[in-house]
């Protein structure tokens, strides 16, 4: 099975989105996969709705109201 991601990039990019340097590292090297990994509060903490609106992502909600609406 391949990895998507080195441990060590994990690690940097979770103290870029403010993780504590002891969380990053503890969180870069589970052995979840990415299911669980997107159920836990690595994700959770890192990847919040204001980030992603920041980012104009849309949320799949909105998207089925704007074409469910009439």
């Amino acid at each position: 099975m391949q990895v998507p991601y080195a441990p060590s990039t994990i690690k940097k990019q979770s103290i870029y989105l403010g993780v504590s340097y002891d969380q990053a590292y503890a969180w870069s090297r589970t052995r979840k996969g990415g299911w669980a990994v997107a159920r836990s509060p690595i994700l959770i903490t890192t990847i919040t709705l204001e980030r992603l609106e920041k980012r104009e992502y849309i949320s799949i909600s909105e998207i089925y109201k704007k074409l469910t609406e009439k």
